[in-house]
Parts: C-alpha cells; structure tokens; sequence
C-alpha cells in the first residue's frame, strides 16, 4: 500500500575530490539535449530544441544558432534545412530537498526555436543536428574515431496525418544524478500533446558520421546515424546497452511509464539516450531521443521502516496468545503500516494501549518487563487502497490477544504487513503517482503465520511397572492420569488386557461426605486420591482433572496356569484433538516348587517321627491335580476312601472312625500329581498303583 502523507527524508549527497578538479580547456562541453516539434497549423510546426552544456568543465560557450537538416527516411536524402535561433540561456537549477550541488556542478540550458513549413510526404521526416563538442568525462561511452559528437535526432509523420507534436521531455530535471550502489528513481514528466501512446526504451547516444563510418545519409539505415561505443568497465567485464552504468543490477526502464532504476557501482559520469516512440491506432508515428550525461555520486539516503514480528507463530487450543508488532523509522519520520489478514480478527483481537493524554504505553513489551510509550497512533484515511494505514512518527506499536477455541485446530491464520516512509528524493524502489505526481517510497513487507496446535505437555499416566508374585498372594493395582494444563478438561481412564476381564477384580472408590469419590491409601503413601465428577459406567471411569481406577489380582489356579497377565492402559482427555496416551505392563506369576510323589509302604498312627498317617510324599501343583484313593482290608472290607490329593489316612475306619487293627492292608490310587519340569514346563505324575502296606500299632 502507499499513502499520499509523508514525512519527508532528508538525502544527503557528498562529491569525492575527483569532482572538484578542473578539466583540461577544451570544446568538450555539450551534455546533452533533445528535439520537441509541436503542430501549429497544417503543415505547419514550431521546432525547439534543448541544449545542455557543462558551464563548469566546458569553456565554450552555448551557439546562438543551430542548423537543422531535414531528411526523408525512405533513402536519407535531404529535403531541406533551417536555422534556429537561440531564444533564451540559463542556468539549471539543480538540487533539491535532497541534494545540494558542490559549485564545481553546473549545467546551462539554451533554447533554440524555429518555424517551419513542410510539405506532405509518406513516410515523414527525420531531424538531426549536430555539435562536434559532446563531453569526454563519461566513462562507459566514447567516439567512433575518440572524438565524440552530440547528435540531436527526431522523427515526426507525414504531415498529411494531420494535428501531431511530438512527446516533450519537459525541463532538465533538478534530481539529474545517479547513487554509487543505491538504486535510484529517474522519472522524466514526459507529456503528449495528442494522447498518444508512448513506449519507453533505453537507447545507446548516437554519434556523428565520418570518413571512417561512411555517410550515413546516403547508405545507412534506421537510426541512421553510427553509436557511440560503449568502454571498459574499470571493476571488471565492459559496458553495454543491456548494462549501461554497471551496479549490481543493470540499468533499467519501465516502457509503459518511462521509470528508470540505476544504480552504478562506480563514481563517475555516465551517458546514455532514452528514445520515447509515438503510436497511433497501433502504428509508430515518431519518435524523440533526450540524450544525457549524469554524475555517479556518493549518498547517503533513507532507509525503509523495519518491523518486528515473527513469522510463524504457534499457538495452543484454549490458550491466550499475545504478540505484538513493532514497527520502526527515523525517530522524526512519519511512518505508515497498513495490515490485513484474509481470516484473523484484526479488530476483534486488537489491544488497545493505555492512553494518557497524548502518550500511549504498553507494559511487558515484546515478552519483557519494559514498557513502550510513544504517541497516540492515527488512522490515514486518505490511503491509497482498500483499507485504512495506521500512522505514527518513528514508531508504530500494536498488540493482539487471542484464544483459539476448538473449531480453530490445525487452522492457519495469515497477517500481511507493508510499513512505508515517503523518500521525496526518488531513490525508493516503488512509485505511485498521486495527484499527477510521483511518489517514490521506501518500504518493508512482512507476514506472519499463526498455526493453531494441541501440543501441551501429555496427560500424565502412572502405571506400575512389570511385577512377579507368588501363587497365593495377591497384587492390588493402583493407575491414574492426570492433566495439569487443561485442568477443567474430563479425562477418561481404561486398563483393558486380552488375557483376563480387569473389571472382575475392580475395586469401587468410596464416597467421601462431600459426595467426591476417593481411594483411601491410593498410592501406598498414607494419602486419598480424591476425583471431582467420578463416574464410572462398567467400562471406563471418568472424572474432572485427574481419575484413578484400582483392581486386585489374586495369583490363583488361572493365573498360574497362564503364566502372566499383560495389561495395556489408556489415558484421554476431551480436550480438542487431544490423543491417547498408552502405558502397558505385564504381571508374572511364580509356578509353585513340586517333587515326584512317593507313596510310603508303612505307616505307624501311634509314631511320633512323622509317619503317623498314610499319605503321598512330596510337594504338588495345588491347581492340576485330581486323585481317587481306596483302601481295603485282609478281608477285602473298605476301609478308607478319598478323592483328595492331599488325603491323609490315620488307620481308623472311614465310617465308623474305629480304628483298624494293626495287619496288611490293600492300597489302590489312580490319579495325576502336578508338578514342573527343569525348563518350567508343567509335567504330569501318573499315580496309579494296587499295592499292600503295613499299618504298625
């Protein structure tokens, strides 16, 4: 965007010492100048020519007349020639708000004029005059034969087309020099009488015919004239008409506008021609060429607003962000920033600063303790563009607070910035014409990018860790989550294993008086663990901030014979895009130690050293085994029966419980004894023997 109020930059221009020596006498003294031929009547034209001369270097002075050939460019024969007489001689003012010539800087202007009637001929005419005294100062341009020659040229059209000047240069311009490594604007307020339309074009500065190029006017073609040659370039390569001064970007010019952009790496002077061609209705008609010569000089110019903002910018769901935008010049300059944004809330989001008076302020600047005060900003509502600018002098503080909500994930919000400053000088790198005038600006862009994300830190998960218990015992489970960012948010809690129903072994949390649930001793330190909204609906239970759920698992007969449980648990918040986070681990069980079963031969009930009952001898899986025992009498009598691994016979009838006599009796037993190989394996012990053994009394 540009604005048409600026604060104007003050440019300061300094020569090097090159520029204060005085040249050698000699006749070298023309700089320049061009042709405007303007319609006065039918057939009928007033002809002016301006003539540049270097009143400093050159000691000869401006002519009081020029001759001017006539030519028909079917085959440059001459049609005829005229006399101007010189009207008027001056001194160019050169200067302006940004530079101030040295007194060894002097250009003088002579007008020239003429009246001249010329017939109707297809195809027009071409004028052309000369002075063997161009200036020898340039340093990419020279003579044919060394000597260079100013050469003023034109073309006008038939006059049978009827009304047509030609476009006019306009006045010596104030701002006629070039910036050593700063690209500057040139603009010439080229008019046109009779709307026609204009293209620009950089052009090499015509030289005058000699013995050594021949005689144009009989055998050359369009533009009829030789070109100067262009030299060596001092810093390496040579110069051309692709780069005409050198810089690091060649020398260039807008062919709808006529805008040239040079900035030459060397001090100096330079020549070049700039050829503006007249069409009508899409067809050429004429054209005119202003050939120049300008000085390369050291300058020091504006520099463009800077601003401050990061360009990409990540921001949580559900949190407060604030950035802030600085924006910053010369601390005298007005300033102009201009912001949009296709889909953030510019207005909704803007912070205000405190205001007192005059003076605004905005505490904890940029993230820090300091505080910023500056003017009270305005609002240009004659910007150029759609939207308001935002002014201030030197400075240009904004603050936006925001929080993303829900819908706003995975979303990027774009910020476009453009500060500027005017520079009155010409040397910014755009323009705009405002009011008939050109404006040329210094300027920054920016942009920033603000992405909505869910990355706060992850919901804490405590399991517990792999554990291996015994059979018999039994472990209790303490899991819960927990999320410290997003306290109000409900977190669910899921332990889920594909080898055993974990709700089997749940453990309700109690109530406290104050209707919250709570496990006493929840983690083994002595405290509860309260939860506010627990619910628990048979598969996951819930609660506000944290939750917590408790099991117990016994290592029963199951257990040990599945040898581990491995259970995964999930954690989830309702937060927006909020994920899973899983935890797992696994609980051994212990297989219980066994012996081979040995079934004794003798037994005495009255001992007292161990073997008082009849029973199998060893250690056995209590969780695998089944046995079916039958003991009779010498008189084949049933005496004792059992289905229990672990039977023990104490010599009394199994009905009566009288004991037996002391004899032999007859044993028989058919089952399996539990037990465990060396690699762990489970392994079988068949029982299954008829036998007699001895009851001792």
């Amino acid at each position: 965007m540009l604005f048409n109020l600026f604060k104007m930059y003050k440019i300061l221009f300094s020569f090097f010492t090159i520029f204060l020596l005085t040249f050698s006498s000699h006749a070298t003294h023309v700089v320049g100048g061009d042709f405007h031929i303007q319609w006065l009547s039918p057939n009928t034209y007033n002809v002016k020519l301006r003539f540049y001369r270097d009143c400093w270097n050159g000691i000869v002075d401006i002519p009081t007349t020029m001759d001017v050939g006539v030519y028909n460019p079917s085959n440059n024969a001459p049609v005829t020639s005229f006399t101007m007489n010189r009207i008027s001689m001056s001194n160019v003012n050169l200067g302006d708000n940004c530079y101030t010539p040295p007194a060894s800087t002097c250009i003088e202007e002579g007008i020239f004029e003429a009246t001249i009637v010329l017939p109707d001929l297809p195809g027009g005419y071409y004028l052309q005059t000369q002075i063997n005294a161009r200036n020898a100062l340039a340093m990419n341009v020279t003579g044919n034969s060394g000597n260079g020659t100013m050469i003023w040229f034109a073309m006008i059209p038939d006059p049978a087309l009827g009304q047509n000047s030609s476009p006019d240069f306009g006045n010596y311009p104030s701002d006629a020099y070039f910036c050593v490594n700063n690209n500057k604007l040139i603009q010439y307020p080229v008019t046109d009488a009779d709307g026609d339309s204009l293209v620009y074009s950089l052009v090499t500065p015509l030289d005058a015919w000699t013995a050594a190029n021949g005689n144009y006017a009989g055998s050359g073609g369009y533009p009829f004239y030789p070109e100067l040659v262009y030299q060596s370039n001092p810093l390496g390569g040579s110069f051309s008409l692709s780069d005409m001064v050198g810089g690091a970007n060649p020398m260039t010019i807008d062919p709808a506008s006529g805008e040239i952009i040079a900035g030459p790496s060397s001090i100096g002077f330079f020549t070049f021609a700039v050829r503006v061609e007249e069409y009508r209705n899409g067809v050429k008609i004429g054209e005119v060429r202003r050939d120049v010569q300008y000085a390369s000089l050291p300058c020091t110019t504006g520099s463009p607003p800077i601003i401050s903002l990061t360009d990409s910018i990540a921001v949580y769901v559900d949190d407060e962000i604030c950035f802030d935008i600085d924006v910053t010049a010369s601390t005298t300059d007005s300033v102009y920033l201009h912001i949009t944004s296709p889909n953030f809330d510019l207005l909704g989001n803007y912070v205000p600063p405190t205001i007192s008076g005059n003076q605004s302020e905005y505490t904890n600047w940029m993230g820090s303790s300091n505080s910023i005060q500056f003017n009270n900003l305005g609002t240009n509502t004659n910007s150029i563009g759609p939207g308001d600018a935002i002014a201030g002098v030197g400075t240009i503080p904004l603050r936006y607070c925001w929080t993303p909500e829900c819908e706003d994930l995975d979303s990027i919000f774009h910020i476009d910035l453009l500060a500027l400053v005017h520079d009155t000088c010409g040397n910014g790198l755009d323009t705009l014409t405002v009011n008939g005038d050109f404006v040329s600006i210094l300027y920054q862009q920016s942009e920033s990018d603000i992405h909505v994300v869910y990355t706060p830190p992850p919901t804490l998960l405590n399991a517990p860790n792999d554990t291996l218990i015994d059979y018999g015992d039994e472990l209790c489970i303490s899991i819960y989550a927990e999320d410290s960012v997003n306290i109000s948010d409900t977190l669910f809690i899921q332990p889920y294993s594909d080898s055993v129903n974990w709700l089997q072994y749940f453990e309700m949390p109690l109530i406290n008086p104050s209707g919250d649930y709570y496990y006493p001793d929840f983690l083994g330190d002595g405290n509860d663990f309260t939860m506010t909204g627990y619910l628990f609906n048979g598969f996951n239970p819930s609660a506000i901030g944290k939750v917590g759920v408790k099991f117990c698992v016994p290592a029963d007969c199951y257990a040990i014979d599945l040898g581990e449980y491995n259970f995964t648990y999930q954690a989830v918040s309702t937060g927006c895009g909020a994920l899973p986070v899983i935890q797992s681990s696994k609980i051994e069980f212990n297989n219980p130690d066994t012996e081979e079963p040995i079934l004794p031969n003798v037994f005495n009930p009255n001992s007292t050293a161990g073997n008082h009952v009849y029973k199998i001898k060893g250690t056995n899986d209590p969780c695998n085994e089944f046995m079916s025992v039958t003991i009779y009498n010498r008189w084949g009598k049933k005496v004792f029966e059992s289905e229990d691994p672990y039977f023990q016979w104490d010599g009394t009838h199994y009905k009566n419980g009288n004991k037996c006599k002391a004899g032999t009796y007859y044993v028989v037993i058919n089952g399996e004894f539990g037990g465990y190989d060396d690699a762990g394996e489970r392994k079988y012990y068949k029982v299954i023997d008829q036998k007699y053994i001895n009851l001792v009394r």
